[in-house]
């Protein structure tokens, strides 16, 4: 039974070592919240908006590209390239008393790299420091949405 714990152990590690992504349940909120946190954000850390999307079931923002310098992590991976951009999506919840729509909305930090030997981009490992990077533009949001959730 160790034996097997301690494989799984390895596999879980190795699993979250190849992730590509880095999401967060941001929680519940209206599509004007959003929106203004959003506008907030991307004037303060110079991203844009490239596509926006929003139905009675769901939301969806999609950031721009952008380019970052490889971290040492990747370079030992044969990285030559990388880049990353944030995704929004929100799935409506049942409307609450009064009736406005509500999203719960999750955040998902996007990574893609070039290598040496592939120059197309592709999805790769997100490493810790790009995570921690981009904590700054998750946490400005998360504070932007839950101070609009209460005003």
């Amino acid at each position: 039974m160790a034996v097997l714990s301690s494989g799984c152990a390895a596999l879980a590690g190795v699993r979250e070592y190849s992730r590509t992504y880095w999401r967060e349940d941001m929680g519940r909120m209206t599509p004007a919240t959003l929106d203004a946190g959003v506008q907030m954000i991307i004037r303060k850390h110079a991203f844009r908006i490239d596509r926006r999307e929003q139905s009675t079931q769901e939301l969806y923002y999609e950031s721009n590209w952008v380019e970052r310098q490889v971290v040492a992590e990747e370079e030992v991976r044969g990285v030559s390239n990388a880049r990353n951009r944030f995704v929004l999506r929100g799935r409506a919840l049942e409307p609450e008393f009064g009736g406005g729509a509500v999203y719960r909305v999750i955040w998902e930090l996007q990574n893609e790299v070039t290598t040496r030997i592939g120059r197309g981009w592709h999805p790769g490992a997100l490493p810790e420091a790009v995570r921690e990077e981009f904590r700054q533009v998750y946490d400005d949001l998360f504070m932007e949405v839950r101070t609009g959730v209460r005003r």
